[in-house]
């Protein structure tokens, strides 16, 4: 993870998080590589507790995942905060993982993603995107949360950090109603074309 990224993050803490408060924080993609910046060390408030969740064992990690899309090892609304730097870039079905983000996030729940708009390639195993503000907004569209705050870095060459904040909805708001009719109807036209009807 790169500076900039970190302190985006440290910003999203001073900004939107009470260290008054009991949170339950889930960090995707934590693994920490160089051990220079993580945001555990950043997130590491006498009443929070942090979890690093990633498909590998290894520094900053506690939850280790089978399955990008699926998350069975994880409750539904478990975390009241969930964060990603520098992951989504590297998840070929992001979308995919957002849905799982908007299961275990409680209602009211608090999102940041932090990802590049630009730089060079690098694998982990893949790399596949690059994010501009519209993209963030998007991310947020699809799961029907709340943006809180966009924005981009233009002066962290090469990367130039996208990055969003945003909020579920409470249980039983319009949003929230409007998102499972949304997800029902999904599941039964599915239903319906295995059935071929």
């Amino acid at each position: 993870m790169h500076r900039s990224s970190y302190n985006k993050m440290r910003y999203f803490r001073d900004n939107y998080l009470n260290p008054d408060d009991k949170l339950k924080i889930l960090d995707i993609g934590s693994f920490d590589r160089d051990g220079d910046y993580n945001y555990g060390l950043l997130l590491n408030e006498k009443k929070w507790t942090y979890h690093g969740l990633d498909l590998e064992e290894g520094n900053n990690v506690d939850i280790v995942i089978e399955n990008p899309y699926d998350w069975k090892e994880i409750e539904n609304e478990t975390y009241d905060v969930v964060i990603s730097g520098q992951a989504f870039e590297h998840i070929e079905y992001f979308w995919l993982t957002l849905e799982q983000v908007r299961r275990v996030l409680k209602p009211g729940g608090l999102i940041c993603i932090i990802v590049p708009s630009s730089g060079p390639v690098h694998r982990n195993p893949y790399d596949c995107y690059r994010f501009n503000q519209n993209g963030m907004k998007a991310m947020a569209k699809y799961i029907n949360f709340t943006v809180l705050e966009t924005g981009h870095n233009s002066r962290d060459p090469p990367w130039h950090d996208s990055y969003l904040i945003a909020k579920k909805p409470e249980n039983g708001s319009i949003e929230d109603l409007e998102y499972k009719m949304s997800t029902l109807e999904k599941k039964l036209d599915l239903i319906l074309d295995q059935l071929d009807i």
